[in-house]
């Protein structure tokens, strides 16, 4: 029996994150075992009395480990808690602090229930979130998150700055760009955007932005 429940744990998550499907069975697999766990670690709470929709936390825990799939050694905060909210995140500054300290996210589940479309306006919105997260004891201000070698930090760090001043350019003088504008922000917005562009959009990417193409399938591993 727990057999037949964990092949449909992977039927669900297909279904949650259609990403998923295009993943090898082993990978599949793996991926049911990080969302079984995840599951299990993470607390959801609806903020203000809100009762989110059953696949809410199926979808969110999906997309999450998915960063989670070929990096045994990246893990999210024990004990986090994911505080949705029905539509959109009053930003005064009190939440928006408490957004990003350890252990809490809030998230706008109005803004993120189209996730896993195969389109730019509806990239992973979740991912982009947990990217800023991913394996936080290494993460810094400067978006250099833990890698294989110091050569590998030397590399990254050429190449996504030379990559983000290329398309901060780009927008200055009007060139359309398939990132948003926010990925020229500043060093993690443009790690957690081209991720979301790597999964979601990896043709476009690849085509557009091949070195960060590059730097993020040794990163997150290759492509499923």
């Amino acid at each position: 029996r727990s057999m037949d429940e964990f092949a449909r744990l992977e039927e669900l998550i297909q279904t949650a994150c259609p990403v998923a499907a295009k993943l090898s069975s082993s990978q599949q697999n793996q991926l049911a075992i990080l969302v079984r766990s995840f599951l299990r670690d993470v607390e959801f709470r609806g903020a203000g009395g809100f009762q989110p929709p059953p696949e809410a936390h199926l979808k969110i825990a999906a997309h999450a480990c998915l960063l989670l799939l070929n990096r045994e050694q990246d893990h999210f905060d024990l004990g986090l808690r994911v505080v949705l909210h029905p539509q959109g995140i009053h930003h005064c500054r009190e939440l928006a602090d408490r957004q990003f300290r350890r252990g809490h996210m809030d998230v706008d589940w109005a803004e993120i229930r189209g996730d896993g479309a195969e389109s730019i306006a509806a990239m992973c919105r979740v991912m982009h979130e947990f990217v800023h997260r991913l394996d936080s004891p290494h993460m810094h201000a400067n978006a250099s998150p833990a890698l294989r070698s110091t050569e590998c930090h030397a590399t990254w760090a050429k190449v996504m700055e030379a990559e983000r001043k290329f398309l901060r350019a780009r927008l200055e003088y009007g060139v359309p760009t398939p990132l948003t504008p926010s990925a020229a922000t500043n060093h993690a917005e443009f790690f957690a955007c081209t991720t979301e562009a790597f999964f979601a959009q990896p043709d476009m990417l690849r085509d557009q932005f091949p070195r960060v193409y590059a730097q993020l399938a040794h990163f997150y591993g290759g492509r499923a």
